[in-house]
């Protein structure tokens, strides 16, 4: 009998989800963590620090030798799940380019050490965000130009980030004169890949 209420406790904490050890990773847990921005200097507010704090005002975690291009705390973005786990993670961005292209650092929530990590692979997308059909996939885009534009599905796959398809217009010119857009959208699946092309005189 011992035992067997034993196994039901043990399978009862097995069975939680990430938000009942974790009140960052409930449902609403936006007010478990506060995040500010501490500057390294205040001459050059880009340069400095994340400092993480829970809801009694704790310390919890520093992260520290970061570069924002806003520098300040409310341009940290904490409302995104990016590998669809139940916990949001943290997104900085890094930079911004005059066409608009974010270069972003993105940390990901690690439940089980309570810690932010950073993620390379979600950071080296140029302004990701969640597929809105698919959660366990991420869209990212950028430009090349006003009428040169790039964007790619990646979707997580034993906790790596795998590039599924990619879609690119751009200008076609020939000789100095503009010819077409030309559409280029690629699939991969199955280790194969599949490109398919199309001309078209409207962006």
């Amino acid at each position: 009998m011992l035992w067997k209420m034993v196994s039901m406790a043990m399978l009862c904490c097995w069975s939680l989800p990430a938000w009942a050890a974790d009140p960052w990773c409930s449902p609403g847990g936006a007010s478990a963590l506060r995040f500010e921005w501490l500057p390294k200097d205040t001459s050059n507010p880009s340069i400095g620090s994340v400092r993480i704090q829970d809801a009694s005002g704790n310390i919890v975690q520093t992260l520290d030798d970061l570069e924002s291009y806003y520098g300040d705390s409310e341009s940290l973005g904490t409302g995104t799940d990016f590998n669809n786990d139940s916990c949001p993670d943290l997104l900085l961005v890094h930079s911004k380019a005059p066409i608009g292209n974010e270069s972003v650092r993105v940390f990901l929530y690690n439940a089980e050490a309570k810690r932010f990590e950073i993620n390379e692979a979600v950071s080296e997308l140029a302004g990701p965000s969640i597929d809105p059909d698919d959660k366990n996939c991420l869209i990212s885009s950028s430009k090349g130009g006003a009428e040169d534009v790039y964007s790619a599905k990646h979707c997580w796959n034993k906790g790596k980030l795998v590039l599924q398809s990619e879609y690119d217009i751009s200008p076609l010119y020939k000789d100095g004169k503009f010819q077409c857009f030309q559409h280029t959208s690629t699939v991969y699946r199955g280790g194969k890949k599949r490109t398919r092309t199309n001309c078209t005189k409207k962006f």
